[in-house]
């Protein structure tokens, strides 16, 4: 209980959350984008300059470095409608590394030796700003958007037969992915205050993944996958650095018995729905029968 309470655990969660919420819209819409690095290095460097060179302070920052992030899925938006599946996963993993390699030789950051000295975020401004891309992601999800986002992915073929532009929500699903890589990658920056090219690799990627793929393509689905996976190596410290192999070998045994992740969309709306039914049946009134 005292590694949950601490502080550096739940800044880990709320950052591990974000990030697994900015995988969760474009995979939900069928866009295999694994630009994460990439996005998550634009906020936090952007963030970081804004507010030890121009004086800004820590909440704007994180908004632009949001923006940022957003900004920067419009070259990936644009490989969307000329490659998919497999073949858009390699070419935005190639354009991430291209990010982190840029930042790996811009001077002005540190390249290769990294960026200290950011002003600090406190762990309670992230778990605020956690739940409430928790509460917005939950909404989004839920309203018509999140329905055709889904339909979109099932299939575009036949959602496009409905008068769906699915382009035009694929796009807007990697810009709300963008802008919470954004602003994780700010908070990153601002919490640990310090950033380097190492801290955007494709293991960023994969660690997300794995919360997405174990947790279910639901915003509460991403949210459980990113706390228990996260915290789990914190609690049994012998375990941290196992931690790549513990997650494969979770992902296994839920290919094999949970292919839908812990929370899925059908599960939630059947635990809803019998929520819903037995509080009408314990309404109803009792009928009377005839002796």
């Amino acid at each position: 209980m005292d590694i949950l309470l601490s502080e550096p655990v739940q800044a880990l969660v709320a950052i591990n959350v974000l990030l697994t919420l900015s995988l969760l819209f474009p995979f939900v819409a069928g866009v295999w984008s694994l630009g994460l690095p990439g996005f998550m290095a634009v906020g936090a460097y952007l963030s970081s300059w804004l507010t030890m060179q121009m004086g800004w302070h820590v909440g704007p920052a994180i908004a632009v470095a949001g923006l940022a992030g957003a900004a920067t899925t419009i070259p990936f938006a644009l490989l969307t409608l000329r490659i998919r599946d497999i073949y858009l996963a390699i070419a935005t993993l190639a354009a991430a590394e291209l990010i982190v390699l840029f930042f790996s030789h811009f001077k002005p950051t540190g390249a290769v030796m990294g960026l200290t000295g950011m002003p600090y975020l406190d762990t309670h401004w992230l778990i605020i700003l956690a739940a409430g891309c928790v509460a917005a992601s939950s909404w989004l999800y839920n309203s018509r958007f999140g329905k055709v986002l889904v339909a979109a992915g099932k299939d575009p073929m036949v959602a496009a037969c409905h008068g769906l532009n699915v382009p035009t929500f694929q796009f807007a699903s990697l810009a709300i992915g963008g802008l919470l890589a954004g602003m994780a990658g700010a908070c990153y920056a601002h919490y640990y205050s310090f950033i380097s090219p190492g801290n955007f690799g494709f293991h960023r990627t994969t660690d997300i993944l794995m919360f997405l793929v174990v947790g279910g393509l639901t915003p509460l689905g991403a949210v459980l996958g990113a706390m228990v996976l996260t915290i789990i190596p914190q609690v049994i410290t012998s375990l941290e650095k196992w931690a790549p192999a513990m997650y494969g070998c979770i992902v296994l045994l839920m290919a094999v018995y949970r292919p839908a992740g812990f929370l899925p969309k059908n599960q939630l709306l059947k635990l809803f729905a019998n929520k819903k039914n037995g509080s009408s049946r314990a309404q109803r009134p009792p009928v009377a029968t005839d002796a």
